[in-house]
């Protein structure tokens, strides 16, 4: 079919964001066979002004939106986070084109309460909200008119390529990459963590006023970590989890993770490290630096489920059989956590 793919594809930033869930979608669905036509909203809306300012654009943006569903008629219009686009822009590609069915994803965390306009405003043209957020949270968004589902972080192959766990001497023994914001609670926890495992071979970016890392810097200092950890801004909410699992997982590097309520359902005990508190996290990491075997079986466990079970073809398969009603093709692990 032909796709409409509304998202944050930051085509100004030249390249620096080519990891991210937009265009592992696109590529998912082309992978599927269908027409995916990238229309990256806030590039259009700088793009449309001679101030190059997102704001000073959204009107334009909204009507260039129209324009191109209009040139193009795509049965499906997705849409990433677009919180420019306006909820009066669905209805009239609603009205142009009446078969059309209308869905979102968001993947930023669903509790951040300024989020909700954005989306709540969207839901009567919806046909289908996906979030990597389940349970009662997700809830809020069911209407009669839509379904509500549950979407796994997604890895793609083309771009997580690493397979770490056959690699036996890695530069760096344990890493992490993420932000602290600012967060007291957050940045205790990663002071005491950099300096418990300060006597391993460590990185930290992005945190502890360390600079993030982008584009092929951050892939490359992947490609050359035997261990890391994905840690949530909350760690009580249900399934959430952010992108870094797959991009950790999915290039075979052992994982280590809060326990995330019904986490377990993606991802077992032998596929990620599950850690209760800041003293057993270290502790785990101190025994895997010194167990070779055992940190390789898990990463390689880890590598396969990611790489089978969350793969954006995979995962994109399933966006398309819930959007349109569709029979489920796979037994796929997340079936139940949509309403």
């Amino acid at each position: 079919m032909r796709i409409v793919h509304a998202a944050n594809f930051s085509v100004f930033k030249y390249g620096a964001n080519y990891y991210f869930t937009d265009d592992k979608i696109s590529n998912g669905l082309i992978r599927n066979s269908h027409y995916v036509y990238n229309f990256s909203y806030r590039d259009v809306a700088r793009s449309e002004n001679w101030l190059k300012t997102k704001s000073l654009g959204k009107k334009k943006a909204n009507l260039k939106l129209i324009e191109t569903c209009q040139n193009i008629k795509p049965e499906l219009l997705l849409l990433g986070h677009t919180e420019i686009i306006e909820p009066q822009t669905l209805s009239r590609i609603k009205e142009l084109i009446p078969s059309i069915k209308i869905a979102m994803w968001f993947v930023d965390p669903l509790w951040m309460e300024h989020h909700h306009e954005n989306i709540i405003a969207k839901l009567p043209f919806l046909d289908c909200f996906f979030a990597t957020t389940s349970g009662v949270l997700l809830k809020e968004f069911k209407r009669s008119t839509n379904t509500a589902a549950y979407l796994p972080n997604m890895c793609d192959p083309s771009v997580e390529t690493h397979q770490n766990f056959t690699k036996t001497a890695l530069e760096y023994d344990f890493a992490f990459c993420g932000r602290d914001y600012k967060e007291p609670e957050r940045q205790a926890f990663l002071v005491s963590l950099h300096q418990q495992v300060a006597i391993l071979s460590s990185k930290f970016c992005g945190c502890l006023n360390y600079k993030p890392l982008f584009g092929s810097d951050y892939y490359d200092l992947l490609a050359h970590t035997a261990m890391s950890m994905s840690y949530n801004r909350r760690n009580d909410v249900e399934l959430y989890m952010s992108d870094r699992i797959v991009q950790l997982t999915g290039n075979g590097i052992l994982t280590f993770s809060p326990r995330i309520p019904k986490m377990e359902l993606l991802y077992s005990e032998d596929e990620v490290v599950y850690f209760d508190t800041l003293e057993d996290l270290s502790e785990k990491i101190q025994y895997f630096q010194k167990e070779l075997q055992k940190r390789q079986h898990i990463a390689q466990k880890g590598w396969e489920k990611t790489q089978h079970s969350f793969n954006n073809t995979r995962i994109t398969k399933y966006m398309i059989e819930t959007i349109f009603n569709q029979a489920l093709s796979e037994n796929y692990e997340w079936k139940d956590e949509r309403f």
